[in-house]
């Protein structure tokens, strides 16, 4: 499982989804769909995150819909997805951030230290 920090846009019809998307389809600019993702989040998501410019932060396993942890763990760093259908809403959301995942083993020790 990718350890993800994630922003979100939850809307309550896929019109409004939809709508929203289109905002984004001509945005290559990283720096530019950062900002627009968060403007628009503070103006029109559904979600407490709004505050935040919609960012949840690091998603765990089971501790969000399980539709967005799937859609989450399928896409890509930077890019917007969606429109995601939860009991929420539809979510539109974005990875800004990917934390590298390190296997420390049970007792902490890494593979490379016993060599």
């Amino acid at each position: 499982m990718r350890s993800l920090r994630v922003s979100h846009i939850v809307l309550s019809t896929l019109e409004v989804a939809d709508l929203l998307m289109e905002q984004f389809k001509d945005v290559e600019d990283k720096e530019l769909k950062d900002k627009l993702f968060c403007r628009l989040a503070k103006k029109y998501s559904a979600c407490n995150s709004r505050k935040k410019g919609g960012d949840i932060g690091w998603i765990d396993a089971g501790t969000n819909a399980p539709e967005l942890e799937e859609a989450v763990q399928k896409a890509a760093l930077r890019e917007v997805d969606g429109p995601v259908k939860t009991r929420y809403g539809y979510h539109i959301f974005m990875i800004t951030e990917e934390a590298e995942m390190l296997d420390t083993g049970i007792d902490g020790i890494t593979v490379g230290t016993l060599r």
